[in-house]
């Protein structure tokens, strides 16, 4: 798969480095709602030249802060829809007031979507199957942007067929590189996944456990759509320093080398799944 060849650690450090500058990225403050424009803006740069692909804003409407989705019209069944996905805010004790530059959870998420992204274009990938990339508001406080999103999808009849969700990426806690989490996930779509790390990379595959409704995947499932999360480490081997002013790039060492390995589990996938 060239594509893969495309990725790059670079851009992965700058968009985590961009969005962890924020003070926090909370769900009710500025900064947060700044930092969602900013996603925008940049997803918006990204796809600048290609008339299939734009960029939206979803409001809620009990917050400040928008869920970003980027759409890549599929050619030839675009009723049938991809979504990979990832929470844009962050947090730390003190809410709004707090400092929690949220590099690894999730700034390290929205920078490897970001990174398909600029492959996508890049590589002049056009899907048969509709992707839809989404940064979501209010993950950290219950899974609020992507409860909305995929309720609404289900309420309209939206056909996805398929669901991963990037939280955590960066942290290399555990010997195995990628972890599929086998709770409020889909077993058969988990199956893929492992069938694409051994086909496309020598990355090392573990299974782990949330044993709660963790991330935004669990949205997705909960409505009847088939969702996976790729994690960073053993739940239990994960960052420690997340939810804290700790949560900076120089945890994981100043690069995003850990990150790179699920931008391109994201970029194989999409191209497998949305042919």
């Amino acid at each position: 798969l060239g594509m893969l060849k495309l990725a790059d650690e670079k851009g992965l450090t700058n968009t985590i480095t961009t969005l962890s500058s924020y003070k926090n990225r909370y769900y009710t403050s500025m900064t947060g709602v700044d930092a969602s424009k900013w996603l925008q803006t940049y997803w918006g740069q990204l796809a600048a030249g290609r008339n299939d692909i734009s960029v939206a804003a979803y409001r809620h409407a009990n917050w400040a802060q928008e869920s970003v989705i980027l759409t890549i019209q599929g050619s030839s069944e675009p009723q049938k829809i991809v979504v990979l996905g990832g929470h844009l805010d962050s947090i730390a004790g003190g809410g709004g007031n707090s400092v929690a530059p949220g590099a690894d959870d999730n700034a390290s998420g929205i920078a490897a979507l970001t990174e398909a992204i600029r492959v996508i274009v890049a590589s002049g990938y056009k899907p048969s199957k509709t992707i839809k990339f989404m940064g979501y508001a209010a993950e950290e406080v219950g899974l609020r942007g992507s409860q909305e999103i995929a309720a609404t999808f289900k309420r309209e009849g939206k056909e996805v067929v398929g669901v991963i969700q990037l939280d955590m990426t960066n942290y290399n806690g555990s010997a195995e590189d990628i972890f599929l989490i086998t709770d409020n996930t889909n077993a058969s779509q988990n199956a893929f996944l492992a069938s694409l790390v051994k086909t496309y990379t020598d990355y090392r595959l573990g299974e782990t456990k949330c044993g709660y409704a963790c991330s935004d995947h669990a949205s997705w499932t909960k409505n009847g759509y088939p969702a996976s999360f790729p994690f960073e480490a053993k739940f239990s081997e994960d960052n420690p320093n997340i939810h804290s002013a700790k949560d900076t790039i120089s945890q994981s060492g100043g690069h995003s080398r850990h990150a790179l390995k699920f931008a391109k589990l994201a970029i194989a996938y999409l191209v497998e799944i949305a042919k």
